[in-house]
């Protein structure tokens, strides 16, 4: 690879700001964007020794002129957000992009199909980009996964499930996610061709996932099962007169479905859940503390 700087898109967001941390750490020299102001984001970046621009993805004309001073690029935001950038990429030119593994779940739902549209456009007008498809991504403050159901747990211990529990996932640490991309885009390094999935070390049912998060903050939770499916017919019909919910329809009827990567190859990465949300539990006793 050339000495030329490596871009990072969407460098505000946890995964983004680790990722940067992760090429500088290894004397990379980087182009950190990020699209909102918010205190201490550019200083942060600054301070790793990135170059920090605030940029929105959608201009094309700015991030045309970024990819033709960097040797590669890391996109965080979503695919149906940032795929659109994929046409403006040079030849030879190595991208990362991050899709979910949802995607090969639940095809048929709007969002994932969507996201299965965005992934062939984007290897169609970028034949050497890779497109990461994370499991369930968790271990900063606000990851909507982890984090969330911490949060519940501290309310309640009471936590309804479907099939017992029984359904898999693979909760992969959002650390280990940004060296897989960071490894990617700075070295010939392939994992595989165009779609690679990415996960933690080794799938676990939910209960189990369940029981270490509680295990994090030493509680002891209640497991029940739930009749999903006459709950998730329940949203639907708020969702249908305009009820907000915190919970989708959708993604209460995804509860039920095994969530570990299906027909692609994986990345197995290295962050047992355990530590993982030992570290993340520090981190929100950190947010909630002030400090």
């Amino acid at each position: 690879m050339s000495n030329r700087p490596i871009l990072v898109v969407g460098a505000g967001g946890a995964l983004g700001r680790e990722i940067v941390r992760v090429l500088r750490a290894n004397e990379q020299s980087v182009i950190a964007t990020y699209r909102t102001s918010k205190p201490g984001v550019e200083e942060s970046l600054i301070q790793t020794g990135a170059e920090a621009i605030q940029l929105d993805v959608s201009d094309t004309t700015s991030l045309a002129s970024l990819v033709a001073q960097t040797q590669s690029a890391i996109f965080t935001p979503i695919l149906t957000a940032s795929g659109h950038a994929a046409p403006l990429l040079p030849d030879r030119y190595r991208a990362v992009f991050f899709s979910s593994n949802n995607v090969a779940i639940d095809p048929e739902a709007e969002i994932y199909a969507r996201l299965l549209e965005a992934e062939a456009q984007v290897l169609k007008a970028a034949p050497l980009a890779m497109i990461l498809r994370p499991t369930m991504v968790y271990g900063y403050p606000g990851d909507g996964n982890m984090s969330q159901l911490l949060k519940i747990l501290r309310r309640s211990p009471l936590i309804p499930v479907a099939r017992g529990g029984a359904a898999l996932q693979q909760p992969v640490y959002y650390k280990d996610l940004a060296r897989v991309a960071a490894d990617l885009a700075a070295s010939d390094a392939a994992y595989g061709k165009g779609i690679v999935a990415v996960a933690g070390p080794e799938p676990m049912t939910q209960r189990a996932v369940i029981e270490a998060a509680a295990c994090a903050i030493g509680i002891n939770p209640i497991i029940a099962p739930a009749p999903l499916g006459a709950a998730a017919s329940i949203l639907r019909l708020l969702e249908a007169i305009g009820v907000a919910l915190p919970v989708k329809a959708a993604q209460l009827a995804r509860a039920k479905l095994d969530k570990i990567p299906r027909n692609t190859p994986v990345i197995l990465t290295k962050t047992r859940l355990e530590e993982g949300l030992h570290a993340l539990v520090e981190a929100l006793d950190v947010d909630r503390s002030g400090a």
